[in-house]
């Protein structure tokens, strides 16, 4: 058989969604090295022994829910390829502007050494993206959850950026002041894309991927329980004129804003996604 046709019948006998096509074979050129383009020119090949075996399982599992990063053990995010693996989030698309809109303020701000704290920072690709993009910057990554941070330093030594990103065990909702007294009132940016599915919104958000860990989703009823204590602290930690930036979900926006007037931050906004949603939140710690 070829490789073409061992795709196809394990497509069929899976009954795999015609959406998920694209993500077997993404999955079979992986696992073979390959690129996307070199499995286009295989695919009329003869399949190589154990290829089929291989395939079928991978179409099943891919069937049960199983995002294609947990098969390959990596997550394209930016310009970088992060560690994942069972019990951490994947990364998706819609995060890679946080690590523009950080970006694009360092550049403005154009100072020495600048700092950035990536708080719940799940496989580590929002530091890591940032610190790729921006050879002078630092960053902080805080996670609680402990495979999700040895996957994030296991991903900084892969692409290089152990020197300078760092990544701490830590409970965002506790107190900071342990995990990162180094950098209070010295943080350029503040960046996080929280748990932030509220509780009415958890249940297809968890659908659309079963096997994904709900505590990186789920943010309390209200879905505000994250982002209470990040604005709640951030003034303390940024420098004057530092930026908080928050992924947020729809219909959260008002109440994103209010905390950050409350907390003294300024020139809170919130920002659209593709489809005119809200999506992001900014404000600044005073000059």
């Amino acid at each position: 058989m070829t490789l073409r046709e061992v795709i196809a019948q394990a497509e069929q006998r899976a009954q795999l969604l015609s959406q998920k096509h694209g993500e077997l074979q993404y999955v079979v050129a992986t696992s073979k090295g390959w690129s996307c383009s070199d499995l286009l020119l295989r695919l009329d090949q003869p399949a190589e022994t154990g290829t089929q075996a291989f395939v079928e399982h991978a179409a099943q599992q891919l069937a049960d829910g199983y995002p294609a990063e947990y098969l390959t053990g990596y997550a394209a995010f930016c310009d970088i390829v992060v560690r994942v693996r069972e019990g951490v989030l994947v990364p998706r698309p819609e995060t890679e502007n946080l690590v523009q809109m950080a970006g694009d303020f360092i550049i403005e701000q154009d100072r020495p050494s600048p700092i950035a704290l990536d708080l719940c920072s799940g496989s580590g690709a929002i530091a890591l993206a940032l610190a790729a993009r921006l050879p002078q910057v630092a960053v902080v990554g805080l996670e609680l959850d402990a495979v999700s941070v040895s996957c994030s330093r296991e991903s900084a030594l892969d692409v290089g950026l152990s020197e300078r990103v760092r990544f701490i065990q830590g409970n965002v909702l506790a107190a900071w002041s342990l995990a990162l007294a180094d950098f209070r009132s010295r943080t350029d940016v503040i960046v996080s894309n929280p748990p932030y599915v509220r509780e009415q919104r958890l249940l297809p958000a968890h659908e659309s991927s079963p096997l994904e860990p709900v505590r990186a989703l789920y943010g309390g009823v209200s879905g505000m329980v994250f982002y209470r204590r990040i604005i709640a602290q951030a003034r303390d930690w940024l420098r004057p004129g530092g930026l908080l930036l928050l992924e947020i979900d729809d219909g959260m926006e008002r109440g994103i804003l209010d905390l950050c007037e409350r907390y003294g931050l300024q020139g809170g906004r919130w920002l659209p996604d593709l489809r005119g949603l809200p999506r992001y939140a900014e404000a600044r710690r005073a000059e």
